[in-house]
Parts: C-alpha cells; sequence; structure tokens
C-alpha cells in the first residue's frame, strides 16, 4: 500500500514529465490569451509547447499533434505568463531552510508563482535548491538570490554580513560572487563611504546591487551609482529624497539615530513626508528611468504589517506556516510595541500608495514583490495581494500582470527567454479560471500551473499543497 500511494503521488506531482522517449507534447486548445505584452486579449487560440518551450501560438483549428500529445480543452480558461515574487525571503529571517524548502516551494508553485527573487538568506541552500530546481531534481519556482545582505550593524548570520567600513564592504562583494550570488543586497552600511565601496566593487565585479537606501545616500545619488532596485517606499531614507526641505531632514535624522532619539525620528519622518516637493519628485523620477534603477514598493507587506487589529488568527493560510511561527505571529497582535510600529507603519503608508502612482504615471520601472514572511504575510498569497494592491495605487490590471510578469524578465535579463507567452519562451505559464483584465483579483483563481512544459492541474495544485502543509505541521514546535 505504501508503494501504491507514493506512485499515485509522483502521478499527481510529476502528472507529465518525461523519464524516457521523446519530449511530451503539450498543447492548450481554446484558450484566451493574456499575453504578457500589453496586447490586448486573444481569444480562440491554441498553444503547442514541445520540450519546456513554447513551439506555436495561433487561432485554433484543425491540427495533428501525434498520438502522445497531451491536450486540454481550454475552453473558458485565461492563460497568462508565470508570476514572480520579486521580494521573498525563503531561507533566512522568518524561513528556516530546515522546513522551508519543503513548505514554501510547492506553495509558491501551486499559486502560479513560477519565479522568485530571494533578498536575503543562506546562499548555501538556495543555491542548492536552485540548482535542483533547474535540473527537474525539485519542484519549486526559478530562484535568483543575493544570499546574506550586507550590514552596518549586527553579527553575522546566514541572512547577513556585517561590514564595519570600505575596505569590508569591497571585500563582502567579492566574496558573494565568488560564491555564486545573483546580486548584492544592502540593508545598511556604516557610512557613504561603505556604500560607494560596494557601488565601485559590484562595477568592477560585474554584478548588480540593490536594496535599502542608507540614511546617508539620497535616492538620485544611489541611482547615479548603478544601484539596480530600490526596496520599500516606508523607510525615512527613501521619502527624504522626495522633500524640498531634505538637506536639513537627513541632517537632523542622521542625529536622531545617533541619539537613539525615535520621537525626534518619526516627528522628522513626518515632516518629510509633509514637505513633498512635486519639483524634486519629478527630477527624481526621470533620474530612476534614465539609470534604469527599478523600485520595489512591497505595498501589501506595509498594509498587512500596519494593520494587527484585522489580523485573522484562524486564517486558513497559517496551515502553512510552522506551529511556533505561526504561534510568534499570533501572539504578537496584542503586543505593544507592535501596535505603536504599527501606528507608526500607518502613518506612513498613504505616502507609500501615492509614490507608487507618480511613479507609474512617470514611468519608473516597479517591482511586484510581497517581502513574506513578515506577520502574516504569507508566501504565494500575498503576491496575489501586492497585484491588487498596484491596481489601488493606478495601475490597469493589465499592467498590473506585466510588472509581475514581463517587467520581472526585463529586469532580470530575461526577456528573451521568459516573462509572455510566445513562441520560443519558457513554457512558465498560469492558467485561470477567470479573465484578470477583468478583475486583478482572478490572478487567485488557478485551474493550472504549466512550469517548464510540466502540466499541473488542479489535483496536481492541491496535492502540493497538501505536501506544503505537512511539511508545515512537521516542525518540531521549537524550530
Amino acid at each position: 500500500m505504501k508503494l501504491l500511494a507514493k506512485l499515485l503521488f509522483l502521478v499527481l506531482v510529476y502528472p507529465f514529465q518525461s523519464f524516457a522517449g521523446p519530449a511530451i507534447t503539450l498543447v492548450l486548445e481554446h484558450v484566451t490569451i493574456i499575453d504578457g505584452t500589453g496586447r490586448t486579449t486573444q481569444s480562440d487560440q491554441t498553444v503547442v509547447i514541445v520540450g519546456g518551450r513554447i513551439t506555436s501560438v495561433g487561432p485554433a483549428g484543425p491540427a495533428e499533434h501525434g498520438k502522445t500529445a497531451h491536450i486540454v480543452d481550454a475552453r473558458g480558461k485565461f492563460l497568462i505568463p508565470g508570476l514572480w515574487d520579486m521580494h521573498v525571503h525563503l531561507a533566512g529571517v522568518n524561513a528556516d531552510p530546515s522546513w522551508s524548502k519543503d513548505a514554501l516551494l510547492p506553495l509558491l508553485l501551486a499559486n502560479g508563482i513560477t519565479g522568485v527573487r530571494d533578498m536575503g538568506g543562506d546562499l548555501s541552500a538556495l543555491l542548492a535548491w536552485k540548482r535542483d530546481v533547474e535540473s527537474g531534481a525539485l519542484l519549486g519556482p526559478h530562484i535568483v538570490a543575493s544570499g546574506p545582505w550586507l550590514a552596518g550593524r549586527g553579527k553575522p548570520s546566514p541572512e547577513q554580513v556585517p561590514v564595519a567600513n570600505a575596505e569590508e564592504a569591497r571585500a563582502a562583494v567579492r566574496d558573494l560572487k565568488q560564491r555564486g550570488a545573483d546580486f548584492i543586497k544592502i540593508i545598511s552600511l556604516p557610512s557613504r563611504e561603505a556604500f560607494f565601496a560596494v557601488a565601485d566593487e559590484a562595477r568592477k565585479q560585474k554584478i548588480s546591487f540593490v536594496g535599502h537606501l542608507p540614511l546617508e545616500v539620497g535616492a538620485a545619488e544611489a541611482s547615479n551609482t548603478g544601484m539596480r532596485s530600490i526596496e520599500h517606499f516606508f523607510y525615512s531614507e527613501f521619502v527624504l529624497s522626495f522633500s524640498s526641505q531634505e538637506d536639513d531632514l537627513r541632517k537632523r535624522l542622521l542625529e536622531a539615530r545617533k541619539n537613539r532619539d525615535s520621537v525626534a525620528w518619526e516627528k522628522i519622518e513626518v515632516e518629510a513626508g509633509a514637505s513633498y516637493s512635486e519639483e524634486k519628485a519629478s527630477s527624481l523620477f526621470q533620474t530612476l528611468k534614465k539609470n534604469g534603477t527599478w523600485v520595489t514598493p512591497t505595498l501589501a507587506s506595509l498594509d498587512i504589517t500596519s494593520h494587527p487589529e484585522a489580523w485573522k488568527l484562524d486564517d486558513s493560510n497559517l496551515d502553512y506556516i510552522p506551529r511556533s511561527l505561526a504561534k510568534e505571529w499570533r501572539d504578537s497582535q496584542s503586543n505593544a510595541r507592535t501596535k505603536e510600529g504599527a501606528a507608526q507603519l500607518g502613518r506612513l503608508s498613504a505616502n507609500d500608495w501615492k509614490l507608487t502612482r507618480e511613479m507609474h504615471r512617470a514611468g519608473v520601472p516597479l517591482l511586484v514583490g510581497s517581502d513574506c514572511l513578515d506577520p502574516f504575510v504569507f508566501p504565494g498569497d500575498s503576491l496575489h495581494r501586492e497585484l491588487s494592491e498596484f491596481v489601488q495605487a493606478g495601475f490597469t490590471p493589465m499592467e498590473a500582470l506585466q510588472a509581475a510578469t514581463r517587467g520581472a524578465a526585463q529586469f532580470l535579463g530575461r526577456e528573451n527567454d521568459s516573462g509572455t507567452v510566445e513562441a520560443g519562451k519558457t513554457a512558465d505559464l498560469v492558467l485561470l479560471d477567470a479573465n484578470p483584465v477583468k478583475n486583478i483579483s482572478n490572478t487567485r483563481k488557478i485551474f493550472a500551473v504549466i512550469r517548464n512544459g510540466q502540466y499541473f492541474d488542479r489535483a496536481a495544485l492541491d496535492a502540493l499543497l497538501a505536501r506544503a502543509r505537512s511539511a508545515a505541521a512537521a516542525v518540531p514546535p521549537n524550530k
């Protein structure tokens, strides 16, 4: 019986993996395509996939596909490119690699996420998972990863490398490049000199760098050094760059940080938002566009963490989180420090939606990222919520979809291989039961996921979800 159960699981989870012989042809007939290019919806189309690649896309009609072809009648279904979550933490912070691989990778895939950018975690674990995913030995999304971020304080850990000065910053960049990191992330640095050392060394090593803005460096300055993406709006460091009083407020914030004066810090944050300058914003937007600096707003994470009173303690998504972490999140709901921090974030949140809207209007490229696993920011689910937040901030549903598909591919330099539904592209796709262009929340209505040509129907996706729940439930209480 155990052998039979195992075979059944393999059939469900690996339904069309070719273990021998020619690559299996997958054909989606009579499907409506939203291809990610911005073109209007194309109805009654046929998509042919062979060996993990889309070989043809065109109007439905009589055709011979061979006796071994798997043909899906996709009448009434909507095909979109696979989604990318461009800000996750899968092997560090709140995610322990001892459980997160088995719980989070299948969970993400079942939610239509076929690629992730990991923004700080255990590099050895992430690179091992990446190799196994690309070889087909492990089911999960594509992974690009920074490994540990660079920080100006704290102790060494799998998710962070402390650097005390410019030379240590340069050495950390060289080490991470040698270890196989896809890019460098900074979260804080001890000085302006350290920031410019990272920028210079990254350029020399031909590796991009991204992350949080240091308090000592403005957004335009950072963009001019080649910073590839700036993460989060809600930090004071970014908001200052839009203020007509930037220089004065920056000096005062540096002083408040030195004195650990949180009251003064919060007051200055309010002043920064209130002194927003349209002229400065317009100039900064042009700089970001010219330099190809992208921005990841992480709106859903901010919205969730700034409203602990709305956290659902019986949320079904908690089934995918180890019991100890779920308990920690639940307990923190009534914590006074949580409420105090949430109130501060809430005061800043309106500015974040405004900046998202203004940047989008100005043509600054934005990335869709969830910042999971902050409290109640659930992997998979939070990416769909982020898409809805983009629409609330002024994107059309089509534009939001493009940001999470074609935009991610463009940022990663993969636009010739992925990000759209076109012949020659990798077959990472999501088949939906309803039209996301009419309502962006329809990205949650997943009928099937196609990952590198493998077709996961609803039963297979449910098996992946069951696997993720079991992995989370098996984590010892102290993990």
